[in-house]
């Protein structure tokens, strides 16, 4: 199946569980993915790059509403389809004079897969930062 074909398919299963899902449940969704991959394979960074790539130009185009936590969870469910663990991450930025803002994106590896560049965002919501991982490279090639 082709990246557009597969990215469609994530978005609407994700638009699916997102009009079910509460926010506790994401580091529930985390943990999941964690434990479904015990012998994860390496994911190739361009197939990365693809994923992010298609996510949001997809979701562009949809007659719903697929913003950044709709992507993180498409994203987190093609990973998860290949094995590898992933972590939705959230944060929010207050900026002085600014409004406030909250966005959600997918850490994988160390690397954000959906999201964009988050580096203005303060991180609220991570299992990874409770462990002293570290994810800050950045290979979203989209915007979220």
């Amino acid at each position: 199946m082709g990246y557009s074909a597969r990215g469609l398919c994530e978005l609407i299963r994700a638009r699916i569980a997102f009009g079910r899902l509460e926010a506790k449940a994401i580091p529930l969704r985390n943990r999941q993915s964690l434990a479904g991959s015990a012998t994860e394979p390496a994911i190739a960074e361009a197939a990365l790059a693809r994923i992010s790539y298609v996510l949001p130009r997809l979701s562009d185009r949809l007659p719903w509403r697929s913003d950044c936590l709709v992507q993180a969870i498409a994203a987190q469910n093609w990973l998860s389809a290949m094995g590898a663990a992933s972590e939705i991450q959230i944060g929010v930025e207050n900026p002085k004079g600014g409004q406030f803002g909250a966005h959600a994106w997918l850490v994988h590896d160390g690397m954000v897969v959906t999201g964009g560049d988050i580096a203005k965002y303060e991180v609220i919501l991570a299992d990874s930062r409770m462990r002293g991982d570290s994810g800050d490279e950045t290979v979203d090639r989209g915007a979220g």
